[in-house]
């Protein structure tokens, strides 16, 4: 390839070299990324068994287990802050795909800890490295129409190449051992859609944890002189010819680096559930203003072929098992936005996977999938009284062109606080909201990592 997609890290980027609103991007994930990582130490399917792990394990206390009051060698601390942040699928998306929370911030945030005297800028620089690299990495195939989920989990699968850059700003790489970790990154990379196709078990929720753990593997091992070398991106068993038959747009990862920001394209999400089902529960949420639950007949969701993993099982998807499978369900989605006119982390737990009302409606709902759905989330509701209510969504809330304001993140953030397993109260919630949003001022990012642990050792 004749230029250099890992340029930005090769040359050092610095916080000086950033836009002020790539820095403003940057700090919106690290925001977004550590209030989800909280929610998900009380809710997230997967999290204790992660954490029981990394305190099983013991080791130095190098960095902080996000909301669980305790550290743990960075390696470890990278698994679980990455387990976490993805757990509730409430988590930051690219523009063109791929999770820029799941890869910017947890290997990011245990490198700086480990290693100590690392300012904000200085990780806000990291963060940004991460965040384009995964961007255009995910880019490449959107814009070469490639199906990324068809058989891979995109988000794992992209994040160990941004957790390695990440964690390798961190620890000051030059550029052969950047290559290296990214070649070591390559060598461990993985994220299989059979988790999706067989009713999402627990172990999906975690796998931003997987990136994490290889990627912060894969720094610290060419932190030791580990060579690595290869073309982990472009060559004939690089991530692209491994995974998507070598089919990828080569100009995405190049073209305008270091000027162009596809970082400033990233997704925030209104509703703890996979992107794709945000259509839905934005158009349910409309009809639910127009219809009652009792006067719902029946329920047609319409949605494209790629979609069918999000819709099938039908059973399941009606009456999922598990927090994970509700959150990848169009069926349920669309049905807890007709009853309840919203969709909350609280839809997540328990008592609401079992609210008898949304399951009557989810159990009216069938899915109609076929390809001129493409591109649209469409609801149809028939109602007993003989009305045909239909609601269609083109863009979504939380697109980068209809984003969440900063008082809807702080909301968001808030709420997510008030689940983590360490008892945060607002006020310490608020501290570590204020403590984000000026990020670039701290001196040692460690003085964050004691906020976000949510209480002493």
């Amino acid at each position: 390839m004749p230029a250099d997609p890992m340029g930005l890290t090769r040359r050092g980027l610095r916080y000086d070299d950033l836009p002020p609103e790539a820095a403003d991007a940057v700090k919106r994930i690290a925001l977004d990324t550590v209030g989800t990582a909280l929610a998900a130490t009380g809710l997230g399917d997967g999290c204790v068994e992660a954490a029981a792990v990394a305190r099983g394990a013991g080791g130095a206390p190098e960095a902080s287990l996000i909301g669980y009051g305790v550290r743990a060698p960075a390696l470890t601390a990278a698994f679980v802050n990455g387990a976490t942040a993805h757990a509730l699928n409430y988590d930051p998306l690219g523009g063109s795909g791929g999770h820029l929370g799941v890869s910017t911030l947890p290997s990011v945030f245990a490198a700086a800890e480990r290693r100590g005297g690392v300012s904000g800028a200085e990780a806000i620089a990291a963060m940004a490295a991460a965040a384009e690299i995964t961007a255009r990495l995910a880019a490449a195939l959107s814009q070469a129409g490639v199906n990324a989920n068809e058989r891979f989990l995109e988000g794992q699968l992209l994040g160990y190449f941004g957790a390695a850059v990440g964690a390798g700003r961190v620890m000051g790489l030059g550029p052969e051992a950047m290559h290296s970790a990214l070649g070591a990154a390559l060598m461990q990379a993985g994220g299989s859609m059979q988790v999706v196709f067989d009713g999402d078990p627990p172990a999906k929720a975690i796998y931003g944890g997987f990136a994490n753990l290889g990627g912060m593997l894969a720094a610290l091992l060419a932190e030791q002189g580990l060579g690595a070398e290869v073309a982990a991106l472009e060559g004939a068993a690089g991530v692209y010819g491994l995974f998507y038959g070598g089919v990828y747009d080569a100009a995405a990862l190049t073209d305008g680096l270091g000027e162009e920001w596809r970082l400033l394209k990233a997704r925030f999400k209104p509703w703890p559930t996979s992107g794709n089902i945000h259509g839905y529960i934005e158009a349910a949420v409309a009809l639910a203003a127009r219809v009652r639950p009792t006067e719902i007949e029946s329920v047609v969701v319409r949605a494209a072929p790629a979609l069918r993993p999000w819709c099938e099982p039908i059973e399941e998807r009606r009456r999922p098992p598990n927090p994970t499978s509700a959150a990848n369900s169009i069926v349920y989605g669309a049905a807890k936005g007709l009853v309840n006119g919203q969709v909350v982390l609280a839809d997540f737990t328990p008592a609401g996977l079992t609210q008898e009302e949304a399951l009557r409606v989810a159990d009216l709902t069938v899915c109609e999938i076929a390809e001129n759905h493409a591109g649209r989330a469409e609801v149809e509701v028939r109602a007993t009284d003989g009305r045909v209510l239909t609601e269609r969504v083109d863009t979504p809330l939380g697109h980068p062109s209809r984003p969440l304001s900063e008082a809807q993140l702080a909301a968001k953030f808030e709420d997510c606080a008030g689940y983590a397993v360490c008892g945060m109260n607002i006020a310490q919630a608020r501290e570590l909201l204020d403590a984000l949003r000026s990020l670039e001022g701290l001196a040692d990012v460690r003085r964050l990592g004691d906020l976000a642990r949510g209480s002493a050792d």
